[in-house]
């Protein structure tokens, strides 16, 4: 028995069929009676096989892909022999940081075994929808860009279908046209979506409740059903599609990240207007150079949503959304953000923040004395898409403080 290997990532251009064949015999030499897989999500994906073999094995890879990665992952096989019967398995862990796939992710894989003479065997590409297994009722819905799984309601499956679907072709004059169809998981409930998010910190898992998660690389979106599942299904989404238009650009700054994410939002119940003339009245407002990381404050945070939507509104509404996409395809050159509001635009970052502020009445920044500490709840060197967030029972009495001193 072959001890398991450890994963690593490697290759920028995914395999064919035959890109890792050599000397392959397929007849009398191999066979593979069968190649399967099994989930245990949250844990683990098992990926199976068993056969005939007249050669002496070396070793049995597993390459797989899941989504739109263009990296490939890899591991061996735990493998035996009994006369010339060979069967395998390779678990990967989900569990993990790095190995965390969400559920409704694609995964394609194939097998490659190693013969001791040298020769190597190939099998074809075998494609899989990993759900989350604890839940064995899951139905889907599928558009021209969306699929949805869900359970029990077909009727909120279709809605939020149709708001996404229309999203899509709505902004594809800013983002470009997108042919890769995304995948939405919807929980019922927030205990159930628990175990299937992935975990920032201890501490925002104690003080925030995830109601929508984006993983652009895998062309995938969570989101928890309720009041809220449109303006979550479209935020979510947008975080892909601006992905997708920005190739992954690392030089993707929050602001303009999440102020897309909201210019898309279809939920217009949804406003951070009053939390934005609060942090103007208050001078909250941070430069847009500043904004790479989001306050830990909740407060600050919904003033920060508030400003980047508003900054993103004023480009679109003052320059049209052609800009908007040439500056989205800068980014996807690898152009900075200054190169690249520079080149589409005409200005570089601080004028765009001067020039919004006028526009708001907002002033020039001043920093302030006692400014509220900040810790970082998303990635600044991350292009994965951030979280819609929706805060516990505290930020409620916030916002009641606040709308309350404001009237």
């Amino acid at each position: 028995m072959r001890k398991f290997s450890l994963f690593i990532l490697a290759f920028f251009i995914f395999f064919s069929q035959n890109s890792f064949v050599l000397n392959a015999e397929t007849n009398d030499s191999f066979k593979i009676e069968t190649i399967d897989h099994l989930i245990d999500f949250p844990e683990k994906i098992s990926f199976l096989f068993t056969g005939t073999t007249k050669k002496k094995i070396d070793d049995i890879k597993v390459n797989f892909k899941t989504g739109d990665r263009k990296t490939l992952q890899y591991g061996y096989m735990d493998f035996e022999t009994n006369d010339n019967k060979v069967s395998g398995v390779m678990d990967f862990r989900i569990n993990t940081t790095n190995g965390y796939i969400p559920p409704g992710s694609t995964i394609t894989w194939n097998i490659i075994v190693y013969f001791e003479d040298g020769s190597q065997f190939s099998s074809e590409n075998n494609e899989f929808i990993m759900l989350d297994t604890r839940f064995d009722d899951w139905d889907s819905i599928e558009g021209e860009y969306i699929t949805i799984y869900y359970r029990y309601s077909k009727s909120r499956a279709k809605t939020l279908l149709e708001e996404c679907e229309f999203l899509i072709k709505d902004m594809e004059a800013i983002v470009g046209k997108t042919e890769d169809k995304i995948a939405l998981t919807l929980y019922n409930n927030y205990a159930e979506m628990i175990e299937a998010v992935r975990s920032k910190s201890k501490t925002s898992d104690r003080e925030l409740i995830t109601a929508g998660q984006a993983f652009d690389e895998s062309s995938v979106v969570l989101v928890l059903a309720g009041r809220s599942d449109i303006g979550t299904s479209t935020h979510e989404i947008m975080h892909i599609l601006v992905g997708r238009a920005t190739d992954g650009s690392i030089n993707l700054p929050l602001w303009l990240n999440e102020g897309l994410a909201e210019y898309a939002n279809r939920d217009k119940t949804v406003s951070y207007d009053l939390y934005l003339e609060w942090g103007i009245g208050t001078n909250q407002l941070k430069p847009l150079s500043q904004l790479r990381t989001f306050p830990g404050d909740p407060k600050l945070t919904l003033v920060s949503y508030g400003q980047s939507r508003s900054v993103v509104r004023y480009m679109i509404d003052n320059y049209g959304q052609e800009k908007m996409y040439i500056l989205l395809n800068n980014l996807s050159q690898g152009m900075t953000i200054d190169e690249a509001l520079l080149d589409s635009y005409g200005f570089e970052l601080s004028t765009l923040d001067s020039n919004w502020r006028d526009t708001i009445g907002a002033g020039p920044y001043k920093s302030r004395e006692n400014a509220v500490i900040e810790v970082k709840i998303s990635d600044p060197n991350s292009c994965t898409s951030n979280n819609l967030l929706l805060f516990l029972p505290l930020l409620f009495i916030f916002w009641i403080k606040s709308y309350g001193k404001l009237l």
